[in-house]
C-alpha cells in the first residue's frame, strides 16, 4: 500500500457513554466456523472479553448476511491488535481505515500477527497494544456502525 495516500483522522471527543443496543452485523469467523451468524449482545460481550485478555481473534463483521460489501476485520495475537474498517468494498471509491502505530508508519516491518484467512500480512503500522481502546472502539462499532471517535484512524 502507498503509505503517500494515508492521512490520519485526528481523535476526536469520545461518547460520554458507550451506546445501547447493537446494529445488525453477521459474523466471518475462520477459525469457529460461525460464518453467517448474526452477532449478539453475548457474542460482542465473548469478544471483547477474549481482545481484553489478549486472547487470539480472527473474525470480520459484515451489515451484509451474505458476508459481501464494507466489513470490519479484528485479528488480535497476543499483544498486537489489527483493526480495519473497509468502507465502499471493491469500487473505485473504496476506502479503509486501520488503527495503526506511529512508531512504524514508514516502515514495512511484518507484524507477528498471523492473520485467520492463513495468508495475509499485517504490517506493524496497522498495528496497536491497547487493548481496552480497541475493545471500545469494537463495540461502538457493533453498537453504532461508526469507527470509534476516541482514538485517531489511519485512512486510505
Amino acid at each position: 500500500m502507498d503509505i503517500n495516500h494515508q492521512s490520519v483522522i485526528p481523535k476526536g471527543n469520545p461518547p460520554e457513554k458507550m451506546p445501547s443496543g447493537i446494529k445488525e452485523f453477521y459474523i466471518l469467523d475462520e477459525c469457529r466456523e460461525e460464518n453467517g451468524k448474526r452477532i449478539t449482545e453475548e457474542a460482542l460481550s465473548k469478544l471483547l472479553e477474549d481482545i481484553r485478555n489478549k486472547e487470539g481473534v480472527g473474525i470480520s463483521l459484515y451489515e451484509d448476511p451474505d458476508l459481501e460489501g464494507d466489513y470490519m476485520q479484528i485479528e488480535a495475537d497476543g499483544n498486537l491488535i489489527f483493526l480495519q474498517y473497509v468502507e465502499n468494498y471493491c469500487t473505485s471509491d473504496e476506502c479503509i481505515y486501520s488503527c495503526f502505530n506511529p512508531d512504524y508508519l514508514d516502515s514495512d516491518e511484518w507484524s507477528p500477527i498471523e492473520a485467520s484467512d492463513g495468508q495475509s500480512v499485517i504490517l506493524m503500522r496497522y498495528t496497536m497494544d491497547d487493548h481496552e481502546l480497541a475493545a471500545r472502539c469494537v463495540e461502538y462499532f457493533v453498537r453504532t456502525g461508526q469507527l470509534y471517535p476516541g482514538m485517531a484512524w489511519l485512512k486510505s
